[in-house]
């Protein structure tokens, strides 16, 4: 989905919007929570299985939040907003009767007040702040933003009434509205428990409160109830109004001698788990950090354990050590029965540059987690996998390294960063030049029947060969298709829109660190499990 901007109001308002699909008549407006990824609260997979229209609004205005509200007590960014989700219900040709709004946190805040304000019919609310006026004083940026610099008393009592007073007005009648929330909340007891009252007049008032050991703080209720949220929108979109009343999930009966039985069993087994969810390779050092602990309840520390990465290539073994850390939400996302603490459950390099390629040959490693209990007498070890797949390169020196990841294992490759010089490798150096220590090139470099049809289709180097060392460096790639197409063979149907090469910003790559001499020069193409390479002539470095 593109980010587009509204300047129609007088704020812009930047927005993502997904069309309906069939003939579905129906608006879902989503408001983002505090920390969002890129700004926008499920826009990943959460909903895109519903047939509404949605729309996406980003809560950032001069860099700040603001609850959809104001600036310095001025409402013109609530104005903006309200105006693009009325022009884009104007559009659709739908009524306020065909709109639910949702939102978690802040964005539960203004779903409830768009909501009750503006008269759309569904509100889904996930852990909402009703006192918002107090609870962005406390947070300096923000409150400053909307209050005034000063974050004057009254100012404070406007915002913390935004919402009650609507309710005490006429207690959401009209509405159907979703309130989900849990005790666990540390927010509970100041904005969601004394304010339940005020929604006496709601027909249809709706109180999901979570009851779960995977549900232990605020941030946690909207990810295990998304499912129960996304049926909720679904019947929404039909046209369907669920009443639910009062519902409270997730409670777990609890056989605490069971508990301790199945744990304790867990312990002793060969379980191990190793999950890398960060990744990079800068410079010669590659950067990994994850999950990796011993399941299960153990009577000791779980901060006495000792975790090391391992590298194996055939005979070849390479063994560094690992630093433990702290980890949160290890209980919910690992849950295996029964819930479980695992906070020394993290693991990183030790140090913060990351762990050294230098000394390790060229070859394929796949890399394993050891864990050790010397308390328990306990030794593992099981293959480090991958959180969500990733592919990165980056140039060495004379070599490439690769950092493959999946669910089923990770990899580390070094090769010579010179590959295959192929029959089907079609190269067409457009432009260099050298300027001083400046060296620029950009041109055509496929493989026939490999295709590249977009950036992720591989990563380009330019790499200078002299007697005594090997410089490499990255290049980056453009779409011109009236370059590469009239390279592209007669019968050959594939697509290589993107096989243009170039140095960043076609401004050249910097040769400071490389000695005076002779220098052959390549342009390599890494992709898919190939490395290939085309000779562009030589250069002297004074």
């Amino acid at each position: 989905m593109v980010t587009e901007t509204d300047t129609t109001g007088p704020f812009p308002v930047e927005y993502r919007f997904r069309p309906a699909e069939g003939d579905s008549q129906h608006l879902i407006v989503v408001f983002s929570g505090l920390a969002a990824p890129n700004g926008y609260h499920f826009a990943g997979k959460s909903l895109m299985e519903l047939r509404a229209n949605i729309l996406w609004i980003r809560d950032d205005f001069d860099g700040h939040y603001s609850y959809y509200m104001c600036r310095n007590m001025d409402f013109s960014i609530e104005a903006s907003v309200a105006g693009l989700i009325e022009r884009t219900l104007a559009r659709l040709g739908l009524g306020r009767d065909r709109v639910s709004l949702l939102g978690v946190s802040k964005g539960g805040s203004a779903a409830l007040y768009y909501g009750l304000r503006y008269g759309y019919r569904n509100i889904v609310t996930v852990v909402p702040q009703f006192l918002i006026g107090s609870y962005v004083r406390d947070r300096a940026v923000t409150g400053q933003y909307m209050l005034g610099e000063s974050m004057p008393q009254q100012n404070i009592d406007v915002l913390d009434g935004a919402i009650p007073d609507m309710l005490r007005a006429r207690g959401g009648q009209g509405h159907n509205i979703y309130l989900f929330t849990s005790e666990a909340d540390e927010q509970y007891e100041t904005e969601i428990n004394p304010h339940l009252q005020l929604f006496w007049a709601c027909e249809n008032f709706n109180f999901i409160r979570t009851d779960s050991p995977m549900v232990r703080q605020h941030g946690e209720v909207s990810g295990y109830n998304m499912p129960l949220i996304a049926g909720l929108l679904s019947a929404l979109t039909e046209g369907a109004d669920p009443r639910l009343g009062f519902v409270e999930n997730g409670k777990q009966q609890v056989n605490e001698v069971d508990r301790q039985s199945y744990l304790y069993e867990l312990r002793v087994s060969d379980a191990l788990t190793a999950v890398v969810k960060k990744q990079d390779i800068r410079g010669a050092n590659i950067v990994l950090s994850g999950d990796a602990f011993i399941p299960g309840e153990s009577a000791y520390s779980h901060s006495m354990t000792t975790k090391s990465l391992i590298m194996e290539s055939g005979s070849r073994h390479f063994e560094f050590p690992l630093a433990t850390t702290e980890a949160k939400y290890l209980y919910s996302q690992y849950f295996d029965r029964f819930s479980c603490d695992y906070p020394y459950g993290g693991f990183e390099p030790e140090s913060p540059s990351g762990i050294s390629m230098k000394g390790i040959p060229v070859g394929t490693y796949n890399l394993s987690v050891r864990v050790t209990s010397p308390a328990e007498g306990i030794d593992r070890r099981t293959a480090l996998v991958a959180r969500r797949p990733f592919d990165i390169r980056r140039p060495v020196g004379g070599n490439e390294a690769v950092l493959i990841g999946d669910k089923k294992r990770v990899r580390l490759i070094r090769r010579p960063i010179v590959g295959q010089f192929s029959a089907e490798t079609v190269f067409s150096l457009e432009s260099t030049w050298l300027k001083e220590r400046m060296l620029h090139v950009e041109g055509v470099l496929f493989v026939h029947g490999v295709e590249a049809d977009d950036r992720g289709h591989g990563q380009y180097y330019l790499v200078l060969q002299g007697q005594d060392s090997t410089h490499s460096y990255r290049l980056g790639m453009s779409r011109k298709t009236a370059a590469i197409r009239k390279h592209v063979r007669r019968g050959d149907f594939g697509n290589y829109d993107f096989a243009y090469f170039a140095t960043p910003g076609y401004n050249g790559v910097d040769l400071q660190k490389a000695a005076p001499g002779v220098y052959e020069v390549y342009i390599s193409l890494s992709t898919g499990g190939s490395l290939f390479s085309a000779a562009a002539g030589s250069i002297t470095l004074d």
